[in-house]
């Protein structure tokens, strides 16, 4: 059995589309505009009443800044909406209150831009002699990577949209064009996460990457234009409701996203000072907008850890605004808390989903490379979790580097994980699983000095060949640590929430190179697509089932009926064999209760021997 989730995903019914179509339908996840962004001045209950004006002040400037016609255009009333927003006691911002003393907002603003295009870039962000040795080592070292960022960044600017990277969340192949303005509300054929995925930016990201590495204008003028643009057009909700690009994780990840496409053009002609105001405006709208208050299922879920990332970033790169330090302060806190609750004690995210363990190891290593570059410690509790989820992520990794596609998957290499997790713990065994060179988004994120280091540094395999993660169910035997290894995963895991599939005893092998059974991974999320709810089934995994009856009932999307939990599991791994068997209590609802089994014994190095019983009165 093989599948390709990334091929097969492209339910988008037209390839070019016009602006016009809003849509205003998603989960109830969406958060509340006067309810989500806290009053500035209760966040931090020291700071005068000019603070205070968080909530108010906030949506004054947007509405004053949202309605300019260009971004070279100012108004008084923007600039004065945004100033109590901002730490004018911060060093450097001397003269912009000078001009604001001389009520002269339009000076203010000019002296703002100054300050910005001649501040040192903060710590965690590359600098100009960091963008030097990265361009270099991208040239020599990166061309597939270079390549794919140049074609996203191209198709960008023609107002086509394709979302390939490796660590998008629902990636599609089909592009989606739009003739006129882009409609940043359009859902194509009824698949409302691509108009997430329009709406987190990490495109954005490629185009200011592009300026760096051509010098053409070109791309930070489109970056700048269609930031404006989506600004101008999406304020924030003022009132409870569903809005389809306010969701929070959206709004998280535009945190991050945002912060490095603009650390990349900040220098550049078409980056003016009218959307600098517009700018530190909306991130702060972001920020306080992530700050609110969370809800408590955001404790132990991906969404809270990627929000609380963007805080981080938003309150990493404008120190100048007046509540970053709180912010700060309040995401790290957040980290604590969220790795201690969703990374299982064997290592692995409790949603039974590697492309989310990923997602949140990802947000994870960037946080603590942005408090480490800014000389902020973590509690070696936090760092032990976030080093063990990274050794997880290596111990489950198939001979050629992929992660397994068990779960909501893709297909994803571990290596720029690995490679991050290394820099960061000084780890050589992590540093064999990132590989030979360091990546390309990881040059980027560490600079010359990551390049350095990573070059420098040695690497060893792990000792540890087979390997139970008994918390999380996952279960490997491997020979060995070369890519033509023989590998082999049984699962027997609990659900784990809306994430997870129907696949009690599913199994992986790979050998010689290559994958020889494989989980096909999760299509789409949309219910309008049949697929979708097959892919999660019984049927769809190499496991078996009992008179055609689902021992794990798949209701929708997110939803199921009855659930099989792990019974009966026993592991052995010597030098000479591994031996594993596994069950299910999915049958005992039957009139007649089953008992299946599975039993797996792997005579290393030649192969595996697999039996399968179900037990019950005849």
């Amino acid at each position: 059995m093989s599948g390709n989730k990334d091929s097969a995903k492209g339910n988008e019914n037209s390839a070019v589309r016009n602006a016009g179509r809003t849509v205003g339908s998603e989960d109830s996840a969406v958060g509340c505009g006067n309810s989500a962004v806290r009053n500035a001045g209760s966040a931090v209950g020291s700071e005068d009443s000019a603070v205070g004006c968080g909530d108010s002040a906030a949506r004054n400037a947007g509405s004053a800044v949202g309605s300019e016609d260009g971004a070279a255009r100012i108004s008084p009333s923007a600039i004065e909406a945004l100033l109590p927003l901002l730490n004018l006691a911060y060093p450097g911002l001397d003269k912009v209150k000078e001009a604001l003393r001389q009520n002269r907002p339009e000076l203010a603003a000019a002296e703002l831009m100054a300050y910005f295009a001649g501040r040192k870039m903060p710590a965690g962000y590359p600098d100009a002699a960091d963008r030097e040795a990265v361009a270099a080592h991208i040239r020599a070292s990166c061309a597939d990577e270079l390549a794919l960022s140049r074609t996203t960044a191209d198709e960008v600017l023609e107002q086509t949209f394709r979302f390939r990277f490796p660590m998008d969340m629902e990636r599609t192949q089909i592009p989606v064009a739009f003739t006129g303005a882009i409609d940043w509300n359009h859902v194509p054929a009824g698949d409302v996460e691509w108009a997430y995925m329009l709406n987190r930016h990490r495109y954005w990201v490629a185009l200011g990457q592009m300026y760096v590495l051509t010098g053409e204008e070109r791309y930070a003028e489109g970056l700048c234009g269609q930031l404006e643009d989506w600004i101008g057009r999406n304020p924030l909700p003022a009132g409870p409701g569903e809005v389809l690009t306010w969701r929070s994780i959206e709004a998280g990840l535009r945190g991050t996203n945002w912060t490095k496409a603009l650390s990349y053009v900040l220098h550049s002609p078409s980056f003016t000072p009218g959307l600098l105001v517009k700018c530190l405006h909306a991130l702060y709208v972001h920020a306080e907008y992530l700050a609110a208050p969370y809800s408590g299922w955001k404790n132990i879920s991906n969404w809270g850890v990627l929000e609380c990332c963007g805080l981080l970033h938003i309150a990493r790169f404008l120190p100048e605004l007046r509540l970053s330090e709180h912010w700060s302060d309040l995401a790290l806190e957040r980290m604590r808390t969220t790795a201690s609750l969703q990374i299982l004690p064997d290592g692995l995210h409790w949603e039974q989903s590697p492309t989310y363990h990923h997602e949140v190891l990802s947000s994870y290593l960037e946080m603590i490379h942005l408090a480490h570059s800014g000389g902020i410690s973590l509690e070696p509790a936090v760092l032990n979790t976030v080093q063990a989820a990274a050794h997880a992520s290596l111990g489950i990794a198939q001979p050629d580097g992929g992660q397994p596609m068990t779960g909501d998957s893709d297909r994803l290499a571990v290596a720029p994980l690995m490679a991050a997790a290394a820099l960061l713990f000084n780890d050589p065994v992590l540093r064999f699983g990132g590989g030979e060179r360091l990546d390309y988004d990881n040059a980027w994120l560490f600079g010359r000095s990551g390049l350095r280091q990573y070059a420098g540094m040695s690497a060893k395999p792990p000792q540890e060949l087979s390997q139970a993660y008994t918390h999380s169910g996952n279960y490997i035997m491997r020979t060995d640590w070369d890519r033509q290894a023989l590998y082999l995963l049984l699962r027997c895991a609990p659900l784990g929430g809306g994430h997870g599939h129907a696949d009690s005893l599913h199994i992986d092998i790979h050998a010689y190179g290559r994958s020889l059974l494989t989980d096909l991974g999760r299509y789409n999320y949309s219910d309008s697509e049949p697929l979708r709810q097959t892919l999660k089934r019984p049927s769809a995994h190499n496991t078996f089932v009992v008179d055609d009856t689902d021992f794990t009932e798949v209701i929708d999307t997110w939803q199921y009926g009855a659930v099989a939990s792990p019974a009966g599991i026993h592991w052995v791994t010597l030098p000479e064999f591994d031996y594993a068997e596994a069950g299910h209590d999915g049958y005992r609802r039957l009139e007649v209760p089953v008992y299946p089994r599975r039993r797996i014994l792997f005579i290393k190095p030649y192969g595996w021997l697999l039996v399968d019983s179900a037990e019950g009165r005849g």
